[in-house]
């Protein structure tokens, strides 16, 4: 499908034509304007890279932002961890099965591997967390001398 805005036209509709066309298949938001579209097919190779490029960096510092909050909260619990890893997983498999065919190898793999490292270091970080609470939290015993009867 092809869509052109004719600009002689008040309403401003668009005109459907069938052509088929490869590219990445977009569901825009119709806040504001008078056209209004359920999908969008992206096609051009720079554009479609900058687009997978800004959506999948928003994912990745909404995920980052709620590890960082997990890891300043005290009263995180394992489910939250779970969630976080969950999400990662999640966002590792869009990028496999979604968007592997419209990105180059370099950036495709650019994005995996700093998805791996967020993945890690977050454990890392939450494990040493748990370990200083319980060092924190470890119950030491003063025996105190004095005078016995």
């Amino acid at each position: 499908m092809k869509y052109v805005i004719d600009k002689n036209n008040e309403k401003m509709k668009l005109m459907t034509y069938s052509i088929k066309m490869t590219g990445l298949d977009v569901k825009p938001k119709n806040g504001g304007s008078n056209i209004k579209a359920k999908n969008v097919k992206i096609i051009d190779p720079k554009l479609r890279e900058s687009y997978i490029k800004q959506r999948v960096n928003k994912k990745i510092d909404k995920v980052i932002e709620f590890m960082v909050s997990l890891l300043n909260d005290e009263d995180s619990t394992d489910e939250d961890v779970g969630m976080v890893l969950d999400e990662l997983t999640k966002l590792k498999g869009i990028i496999v099965n979604k968007y592997k065919e419209h990105m180059k190898k370099s950036d495709y793999k650019a994005l995996l591997t700093k998805l791996i490292i967020i993945e890690e270091e977050f454990k890392r970080n939450y494990n040493q967390k748990l370990f200083t609470n319980y060092i924190q939290n470890s119950i030491y015993e003063e025996v105190v001398e004095g005078r016995g009867r």
